[in-house]
């Protein structure tokens, strides 16, 4: 009635059309997405073709035993559980079922015998690792000679006050810092690089915020010629059984701080230093947990990108092998020590060596472990005045020394996401050889 009203005869023809317009609508639409090669065909086989080829690498990554580092679960630690509903469980059992009793139905067609962690992806939303803002406070005062006031030519004298906020171990260990200045005369000119001097100060233990209150003097020193010095500070962390760590540096010009030299008196410097990142190269590990024998097994795979120490002249003089300290987690003291076999001259970094621990699974919240890259250099000494003709005093003219390349801990209260990540993996994945490859550092 009220299209009769607006529309008056033509009211029956417009309705007519309306759904004549509708019905064909449906069919073109239904057309367009049948037909291949329409608009509509095309957006379905796209999102076809994508479901698929996520179907096809997930089972292909199951398939493999790989497992990437996000989808292993802190929970199950929480829970005081090895196992957790998320994270990757054995044949759908579950997680809650003790060792004995999970394992042992076990099918080794139903899984791989080993898993390849993969790493995730870097995150898109700009977040970065925690830094720890470390700040020195240093004093630096220049003594002009006492019969020549006006004399170019004194005593420079550097002081080391104290620093603070510095990074923790990469294992559960009060760390030792103690400082390094070196003075560098650095020519522009010429692009060369000179140590002059160079300093170090005592380890203190058991604080990030050391105070050392020490100064070191350098006599005769021209005033001018001091625009072309550098000091070179770095903060290392003594390690009892690895290489010690640099966790900062600052580098300082002097003619930056020409005001020392105008006046007598001592200047109180605050700095920021940057922290340090040394890396000196890679190792992949496999690590194996077995809970009925309550043995946990870490093979020593191979080596890659290793940085030579300046001890080292040459590859052929690099005669490498591995050192694993099982560690107390809470103490950081040494249970046991074990190592490979020295590969001599080595050009193929291979190693493929066992080694087994002894571990209860009461123990793997606890326990830690340090995997530390070392150096066997072999040096003559000098002979006796009257050398023996046995065989004891022709071995003693020989010595060894061991130099500590790199280190990486992995255990539940390491520092680095990988390494704690690897143990959660081998924890989650019993009889399982996981493996991955860590930066020594």
């Amino acid at each position: 009635m009220i299209l009769e009203e607006i529309f008056g005869p033509w009211s029956r023809i417009i309705l007519v059309g309306i759904g004549i317009g509708i019905i064909l609508l449906i069919l073109f639409v239904t057309v367009c997405f049948l037909v291949p090669g329409c608009l509509g065909y095309k957006c379905l086989q796209r999102q076809k073709n994508r479901r698929d080829k996520a179907v096809t690498e997930h089972s292909t990554d199951q398939h493999n035993g790989n497992i990437k580092l996000g989808d292993v679960s802190y929970r199950s630690w929480r829970l005081g559980s090895l196992y957790d509903n998320g994270s990757i469980c054995e044949n759908g059992e579950s997680p809650r079922d003790p060792y004995g009793s999970h394992y042992t139905e076990f099918d080794p067609r139903r899984t791989s015998s080993t898993l390849n962690l993969v790493n995730i992806e870097k995150p898109k939303n700009g977040k970065k690792t925690k830094e720890f803002p470390t700040e020195l406070t240093l004093s630096l005062q220049f003594l002009p000679n006492v019969d020549e006031p006006r004399s170019v030519q004194g005593k420079l004298v550097i002081g080391i006050e104290a620093l603070s906020g510095l990074p923790p171990k990469q294992y559960n260990c009060t760390i030792e810092p103690y400082v390094v200045v070196e003075i560098v005369k650095q020519s522009w000119t010429q692009r060369k690089r000179e140590v002059l001097h160079s300093f170090r100060t005592r380890g203190i233990r058991h604080t990030a915020s050391p105070i050392y209150r020490e100064t070191f003097i350098i006599a005769d020193v021209n005033s001018y010629e001091t625009k072309e010095w550098l000091l070179d500070i770095r903060a290392h962390d003594h390690d009892r059984y690895a290489n010690h760590t640099e966790l900062c540096h600052l580098k300082i010009h002097l003619k930056d701080v020409r005001k020392v030299f105008s006046s007598p008196e001592i200047h109180l410097f605050n700095y920021k230093m940057k922290p340090s990142h040394k890396e000196y190269g890679s190792i992949l590990l496999g690590i194996s947990y077995l809970p009925t024998a309550q043995r946990l097994t870490i093979t020593v795979m191979k080596l890659r990108d290793l940085k030579y120490p300046p001890a080292i002249n040459s590859p052929t003089e690099f005669n490498p092998y591995i050192r694993i300290f099982m560690l107390n987690g809470k103490t950081g003291r040494k249970i046991k020590k074990k190592k490979t076999m020295v590969l001599k001259s080595a050009t193929n970094l291979e190693f493929n060596e066992t080694l087994t621990f002894e571990l209860s699974y009461n123990q793997l919240d606890t326990v830690q472990f340090l995997v530390v890259l070392c150096n066997k250099t072999v040096f003559d000494i000098p002979a006796n005045d009257h050398p023996s003709d046995s065989e004891d005093s022709v071995n003693s003219n020989k010595k060894s020394k061991d130099i500590f390349i790199g280190k990486v801990a992995f255990g539940k209260g390491v520092r680095g996401n990988t390494e704690r990540l690897h143990w959660f993996s081998v924890l989650q994945n019993p009889r399982k050889l996981v493996t991955v490859w860590h930066t020594l550092k």
